[in-house]
């Protein structure tokens, strides 16, 4: 430190540098400070307010939020409603739901095959000279038939057997008496008719889709669409 002649003292050239350097580093240091707290807050600013965007994901093109460099496709899923199943009679009709999936799921190859079949014998009927000849093709198609799906057939239960009957109808658009009746005559229709009774069938049951049968035209419908697969 240095005296003046006026009594004042004053600091040396040495000191006021000294003085200088660290006045500047500590307005620095606060400056610095307030950069780091305002880079902070704008840094997590963003984060919460993450842009929205879309993404594409193989053919499909999803909304998506940036977050920092990374792109997160989202996926609005829509609400479900979750049946407290300790009810007994939610129970027994989901149990029966399923019964009736299985049972239709079971049959259904059998009354589209029935539907192709049919066809191609008419076409094939349609172009043959005589009754004769009809009679031993019809014959002839509905042996091999047999040999093909007979077992099958005969282990269906009488659930699956009564699917079966409703959705050959719907299928060919004939009950299976009528079906019956026009490949092998009245008589054989009406004997089948009498043994399918004594198992609990009736080969004149129609399908009725919007209403006593809906439940399997919507398991149908799904199969159709692709969203049950077997």
């Amino acid at each position: 430190m240095e005296i003046k002649e006026s009594g004042v003292p004053r600091l040396s050239c040495d000191c006021r540098q000294s003085f200088n350097s660290y006045f500047v580093g500590f307005y620095m240091l606060k400056h610095f400070k307030y950069s780091c707290l305002f880079f902070l807050l704008f840094f997590f600013s963003f984060q919460k307010t993450s842009a929205q965007d879309s993404v594409k994901i193989g053919r499909y093109r999803l909304p998506a939020i940036i977050v920092g460099e990374d792109t997160i496709p989202v996926i609005n899923l829509p609400l479900v409603t979750v049946a407290d199943f300790a009810d007994p009679m939610i129970l027994k009709n989901v149990q029966a739901y399923y019964r009736l999936r299985f049972n239709v799921i079971k049959v259904y190859p059998y009354a589209k095959l029935a539907a192709v079949k049919l066809n191609e014998m008419n076409e094939y009927a349609a172009t043959l000279s005589n009754a004769k000849e009809k009679k031993k093709y019809i014959k002839e198609t509905e042996k091999q038939m047999k040999i093909d799906f007979e077992e099958q057939i005969k282990n269906l239960s009488i659930s699956q057997g009564d699917v079966l009957i409703k959705l050959i109808n719907r299928e060919t658009g004939n009950t299976s008496y009528e079906l019956i009746k026009e490949l092998r005559g009245s008589l054989s229709a009406f004997f089948d008719q009498g043994v399918a009774r004594l198992f609990g069938h009736n080969l004149k049951d129609t399908y009725e889709p919007e209403g006593k049968d809906k439940t399997i035209e919507d398991i149908v419908r799904q199969i159709e669409s692709g969203q049950i697969t077997f």
